[in-house]
This record gives C-alpha cells, structure tokens and sequence, in this order.
C-alpha cells in the first residue's frame, strides 16, 4: 500500500512542532529516510520542515525516498517516530582518501627528508631504476611508474625463455614495488624513493613460488640491463645454499646493481637461507613498528607483536645487514586485489632498504662491484640503533634511517605533462537574422562520440564526426568551446568567439 500524503494529513503526522522556531546555528543536519511506497517525498519533506522549524535540503526519489534536512536534535526524535520514517541519521563529514603516510616511511624518516620532496604533489621523481624480483609488478596500478619488464616464471619446472611483460598475477611483487617507489601523488601511499622507474621481472608464479632456475634467468635480464637498472630487490628466498643464484647476483652486481634480499619468516639463522646467506647482498631483517615513531609504544595493529622490536618471524644472524619495518605494511596492491593492502613479512622489509639503495644509486651510479659495496656500507652506516635487538644472536644490526639530507640527497627529475595529443578544434561564429551560431570542426580521434563544452559545461554529446553546430542562448555574447573525448579528460585546444 503506498502512503499518500497531502499537505493536511503530513501537518497531521508531524504535529509535535518544536516553538520557538530556534536559531539557524543551533540545527543539525540529518538525513530522513521514508518507508519504501511513500509519495510525495517533495511535499513531505516541506511540511516536515514546515512542522519542525527545520531547513530542508536535498530530496531522494530514486535510490531511496527520503530528504535531508537541518533540525534541532529534539525535532529529529520526533521525525523518527512518525510512522511514514523508516530511520534518521546524522548527517556525516565524508573526505576524499588522500596519500596516507605508511608507517614504515616514516619510522625510517623519509619523510622528514626535505631532499626526498614527499608533500604529496607529484612534480618531483628519483631519477633511478629498480628491479622488483618477484611476482611481477600490476602494469595498470596509477601509484606506480613501471618502465617495462619481462616474465619468467613458468607453470611448471621447464621453462626456456623469459617472455611477456612481467604483469602481477598474485600481489607481492605490487606490495614491494610501491614500498620502493610509489609515487608522491596524494593518493594512496608513497613509497621510499618516490616515482623510480620500476622494472617488473617475474620469477614467482601465481602462487608466489618459483624456481632457482627461473630466478637465476630474471637475474640474467637484470644483468644484461646494468646500464639502466641499479638496484634490485628479491624478497624472496629459501633453505639451503645456491652456488648458481649466488653467482648470478655476483654477475651483476659486478656490472653495478645492489641487491637488497629479504633475510626470511622462519625465525631461524638467515644463513641457512638462500639469497639472505650470500656475502654478495644486502640481508635486510623485520622490525615490528605500529606507530611510525621510535618510542616502543605502539600497540599492534594487524597482528600481534612487541613495538620496536625484531618482528618475531624474522629470520636473524651474523649475515644480516640492517633491519628495517616488515610489520602490518601498508603498500600498493594490484587493482584487482583491492589497489592496498597491508601484509607483514621480511619480504616488506627488503624493498625500504631497496629504496635506500635507490636513493644513494640516484646520485652515486654503480658501475663495478666495487661501487655496489660502497652502496651498502653507506646505507649502514646511516643506520641507528633506536630499537630492541631481541633476538639473542649478540649480533644487532643498525636500523634503515634516511633522514640525513646530506647522505641521502637524491638525484631528482621533474615530472612533464604532456598535453593529449590528436584533437585540434576550430570554430567559426555566425549570426542568422538574430540567432547565433557556432560551427565546430575538429579532426577525429578514436572515440566514438565527443563531449562539446561550451564555457566549461557540456551542451551535447555527439558523434565523433568532425563536425557539429552550436545555437547558444541569445543573451550569450561570446564563448569558449573545445571537445574531448566522451567521459574522459582528453580534450582539444579551447577556441573563443564572440557574435
């Protein structure tokens, strides 16, 4: 049955009016959801406002029956109670997700780094390349800036190429990369060495497992780009020694590209792990950090751990090089995963001591082993020791710290816009007797069909045919037309005419 209600009989289903009628300042703002079947939503709403002394605002017919409205708290208890109200709410301050700060750029300091320019604009980027050694990196994620990549995990043992471009098929490898590098946009998170090109080289499937032969080849690739690629990250690992992977990094890292290696999750010697064990790499341990801040006195987040210490999964030992946050991460996801995540590991870890690297490699290129060590004494020497060593080895490693401008003093490039290319509009104006017009000429693109904007606002949506005529308002003297593609932002110059 649906509620019909004329303006007499809503007076008398809205009878307790509030008198005085009170100040403006003292209302509130609610939203007031009707029963489903309710008509008249627009009058309804008025004579509330009518009834209650209360302001009335939006009117919903569609998604739901209901209206917004400005009333005192009392006035709101009353419209609730009538029985044409499904509820009342309050009406709630929403805000745009903006760049979120992840607590493990700030316990290493990046940002109160003022060289690292991180204030979420994203005109400033560090001019270095990054290998991410994993699963792939998401090509389409907007928070990351991926150069290229190639892909060599396979679905079985055999393989005999690196083919494809090394697209995330599980997520991993996204998370590493945008701890690494994730852009300083104001969006999303930013990561240590905001904007480094990153190269996706797939050595995990889908299941983020791979072979050693399928990682010896995307070192192989990495090695035969040294010239543009200088460091590499490879969370990953596993028990046991390999001579060959051992090797393979030593060739390349011959050739100028630091390695920063996760130490592994097994609470055990990291030189039982293969690549944390290699003399060749920087072994990079887990600390558990919930609050960003060196105090030991965040509490945990999305596990249970002790703040400002070693993370209680981490592997630990004489071979372990720094330590860095691996605890409730925040970083990049693949969109179809969600676009964030938060996950924990040493595999987090690894890619802040990465982008450390990738910060002193920015301004000191590696070319020879040599260089490539220089990289890592620096990196350690930068550390502190503001955190609890619990792991009983006698052997504590300095914490990740890039807050020293001087050491951490990135070579930076600016970011160009560069304008769409392809639509280039012109526009001839005319009068017949006392009607105006606009004739719109414009080469075709490859849309479909083409918005017309006429001073900032959209008059049609059109066939993308090249052509199309205007009939403004007579009261319009002059006007600035262009066109752009259907629903999105690429548009052509803009042309002012006047009549």
């Amino acid at each position: 049955m649906k509620y019909i209600v004329s303006r007499i009989a809503a007076a008398a289903l809205f009878v307790a009016a509030i008198t005085p009628v009170a100040a403006q300042d003292a209302l509130q703002p609610y939203i007031v959801v009707l029963r489903p079947g309710t008509a008249n939503v627009p009058e309804v709403a008025a004579e509330v406002a009518r009834a209650y002394g209360g302001q009335p605002g939006f009117v919903y017919e569609h998604a739901l029956k209901g209206f917004s409205i400005k009333a005192l708290p009392q006035a709101a208890t009353a419209i609730a109670s009538s029985p044409l109200v499904a509820y009342v709410e309050k009406d709630m301050l929403h805000t745009i997700d903006a760049q979120a700060m992840p607590t493990g750029i700030q316990r290493i300091f990046a940002n109160t780094n003022a060289e690292l320019d991180i204030d979420g604009t994203d005109d400033y980027r560090v001019d270095v390349d990054v290998a991410v050694i994993d699963t792939g990196i998401d090509w389409q994620h907007p928070d990351l800036n991926v150069a290229g990549g190639i892909n060599c995990a396979a679905g079985n043992i055999f393989r005999v190429s690196c083919t494809g471009n090394g697209d995330d098929d599980h997520y991993h490898g996204t998370h590493v990369a945008g701890t690494i590098a994730a852009l300083d946009n104001g969006v999303g998170v930013v990561g240590v060495a905001p904007g480094a090109r990153l190269w996706a080289v797939k050595v995990l499937n889908s299941q983020g497992s791979g072979y050693t032969s399928w990682i010896v080849a995307g070192i192989d690739w990495v090695t035969a780009r040294a010239s543009s690629i200088e460091v590499a990250n490879m969370s990953l690992g596993g028990s046991g020694y390999s001579q060959a992977e051992y090797d393979a990094i030593q060739g390349a890292v011959s050739k100028g590209v630091a390695f920063a290696v996760s130490a592994g999750n097994s609470d055990a010697d990291a030189s039982n792990y293969s690549p944390a064990a290699f003399d060749n790499v920087l072994t990079v341990s887990a600390l558990a950090d919930f609050d960003g801040l060196p105090d030991a006195l965040g509490s945990p987040t999305c596990r249970t751990d002790q703040d400002d210490t070693l993370a209680d999964f981490s592997n630990w030992g004489s071979v372990v090089d720094i330590a860095a946050p691996g605890v409730c991460i925040l970083s990049t996801y693949p969109l179809e995963r969600g676009e964030y995540g938060t996950i924990s590991g040493t595999s987090m870890s690894s890619p802040h001591a990465a982008g450390g690297l990738a910060l002193l490699a920015s301004s000191s290129n590696p070319s020879n082993a040599a260089d490539v060590y220089s990289l890592y004494a620096k990196l350690k020497n930068a550390g502190n020791y503001n955190w609890t060593d619990d792991s009983g080895d006698s052997a504590k490693e300095p914490l990740l710290d890039v807050s020293n401008t001087s050491t951490f003093n990135p070579a930076l490039v600016p970011v160009t816009v560069v304008p769409p290319a392809g639509i280039t509009l012109s526009v001839t104006a005319y009068k017949v007797k006392s009607a105006k017009y606009a004739d719109l000429a414009w080469n075709k693109t490859t849309s479909t069909n083409v918005d017309v904007y006429r001073n900032g606002s959209v008059v049609t949506t059109t066939a993308n045919d090249g052509a199309y005529t205007d009939k403004p308002p007579k009261t319009v003297a002059s006007a600035t037309y262009k066109v752009c593609e259907a629903s999105t932002s690429t548009c052509s110059n803009e042309k002012t005419v006047s009549w």
